[in-house]
């Protein structure tokens, strides 16, 4: 990994390598914070952001038109990962798998994630959040919607991070 700039808000520039269609390996530029080792957003295929996890090369969920959204899962990722005091740097593809069965039916750590049955509204469980994130829907429209960035950031300051 090569680092390229560091921003204010704690977000970084580098390069990761990941696999591409062809079975190879290609470096790709990549936005990482420091709350949230082991997870970066990327823009593969162009013009759309996804969430990678670094070790794997690998994306964890549907993509995405703009970046700070793709920032703000990020963020939410890694808050279920410090819910159980786990890091994304440290997990491979199957303690990946592991986090998620161990937190399914636990609620999320972050806001604005809920959920309505039968008129009473609670937040999701990972499990239901997980689901959610998968769909491959887009579902956002950048010119009417709030942008997501400042959310993304109070959620990764919520993350202690060893100095």
């Amino acid at each position: 990994m090569e680092t390229i700039e560091q921003d204010t808000d704690g977000l970084t520039e580098i390069e990761i390598e990941i696999p591409v269609v062809s079975g190879e390996r290609k470096m790709v530029p990549a936005l990482i914070h420091q709350s949230c080792p082991g997870l970066a957003v990327t823009m593969i295929p162009f013009g759309v952001f996804q969430v990678t996890h670094i070790n794997t090369g690998r994306k964890l969920c549907r993509l995405y038109q703009r970046t700070s959204s793709a920032l703000l899962a990020m963020s939410q990722w890694a808050l279920i990962a410090h819910m159980k005091g786990k890091s994304w740097a440290a997990l491979s593809q199957s303690g990946a798998a592991d986090l998620l069965n161990e937190t399914a039916d636990e609620e999320v750590p972050f806001d604005d994630c809920t959920s309505t049955s039968q008129g009473v509204t609670r937040k999701m469980t990972v499990s239901e959040w997980f689901q959610h994130l998968r769909m491959p829907l887009f579902d956002e429209f950048p010119w009417e919607e709030t942008d997501p960035f400042e959310l993304a950031i109070s959620n990764l300051e919520k993350i202690e991070v060893p100095a």
